[in-house]
C-alpha cells in the first residue's frame, strides 16, 4: 500500500511537470531553439556520474523485548555519495525515448539518535549502498512539436528494482556507562522509482555523429533498507532490525551516444 501510494505520487508530480511544458512549448520554443540539431533516430547508449543525498525515512527497530519494549524510532542522517550509471535505450525522436539503466551509489554512512523518549540507544555505526535496474522513459515537449535544437528540456520516469546493503551496525546507549551493541548487515531488496527533470544538449556539429550531454536532477524511492538481525557482540537478536526507507536526491551528468548515424 505505501509502495502504491509513493507511485500514485509519483506519477501525478511527473503528469504536473509534463503537462504545464507541453502547453507553454509554443511560447517558449524559440527560447530554447539553439542550432540545429543532427538525427538521433534509433539506439544509443548512455553513461552518466553525479551525486547522490540518500534521505532515510521512517527509521526504526523493534527490540528483543517487543511489544513489552516499545519501537524505538530514529532520526537519521546520510553522508553525500557517488552515483554512476549506464544506460541502453531508443530514441523515437518523436518527444519520447527510453532506456534501461543499471545505478549504483556509494556507500553513505548513517547513524543518528533515537528520537523515543526514554534512555535508549543511539545508531553511532551504519552505512548504506544500493545497485538498482531500472526501465526509465523521456518525453521533451519541444521535440515533440517539431523543434530541431541542439537544446531540449525534458522529464524522466522510472520504475525498477533496488538492492539496499546495509553494513553492520552498532547501537550505543550513553545513558549511564556507554554501553555498545552491533548487528550484522544484510541486504534488502525492493520495488523502486524514480522522477525528475533535465536538460539535453547536442555537443557535436549539424552532420557529425552526434554525441549529447545530459544534466538532470532526479528523485529515487530506493523501497526499505534493513541491517541483519545477528549479534556481532553480547545481546539478543532484535524482534525487527534497523530498518529504514530509502530515498535520494542525485545531480548528474551523463553522455549518450547514438549508435546509428542516419
Amino acid at each position: 500500500m505505501e509502495f502504491s501510494t509513493k507511485l500514485a505520487a509519483a506519477c501525478a508530480l511527473v503528469f504536473s511537470l509534463a503537462a504545464p511544458a507541453a502547453a507553454t512549448a509554443q511560447d517558449s520554443a524559440n527560447f530554447f531553439k539553439v542550432g540545429t540539431a543532427s538525427v538521433t533516430y534509433g539506439p544509443y547508449v548512455r553513461f552518466g556520474l553525479g551525486v547522490a543525498n540518500t534521505r532515510p525515512s521512517d527509521e526504526h527497530w523493534l527490540p528483543p523485548g517487543y511489544p513489552d519494549d516499545p519501537r524505538i524510532d530514529f532520526n537519521l542522517s546520510n553522508d553525500t555519495s557517488g552515483f554512476g550509471e549506464i544506460a541502453f535505450g531508443y530514441d523515437w525522436m518523436n518527444g519520447f525515448r527510453g532506456d534501461v539503466s543499471v545505478l549504483t551509489t556509494g556507500s553513505a554512512t548513517t547513524t543518528g539518535p533515537h528520537t523515543t523518549s526514554g534512555e535508549h540507544a543511539d545508531i553511532t555505526s551504519a552505512s548504506v549502498s544500493t545497485s538498482a535496474v531500472m526501465g526509465n522513459l523521456y518525453y521533451s515537449p519541444f521535440e515533440q512539436m517539431g523543434v530541431n535544437s541542439r537544446l531540449h528540456p525534458f522529464v524522466v520516469a522510472g520504475l525498477g528494482y533496488a538492492n539496499n546493503k546495509v553494513s553492520d551496525w552498532t547501537r550505543t546507549n550513553t545513558a549511564k556507562n556507554p554501553v555498545d551493541r552491533t548487528f550484522s548487515g544484510d541486504t534488502h531488496g525492493d520495488f523502486a522509482y524514480s522522477l525528475g527533470i533535465g536538460m539535453a544538449y547536442q555537443l557535436t556539429a549539424p552532420g557529425k555523429h552526434p554525441a549529447i550531454l545530459e544534466m538532470s536532477y532526479r528523485y529515487y524511492s530506493f523501497g526499505t533498507a534493513k541491517g541483519g538481525s545477528t549479534p556481532l557482540t553480547e545481546g539478543e537478536s532484535p524482534v525487527a532490525p534497523l530498518t529504514f526507507e530509502n530515498d535520494a536526491h542525485v545531480l548528474s551528468i551523463s553522455l549518450r551516444i547514438p549508435l546509428q548515424r542516419l
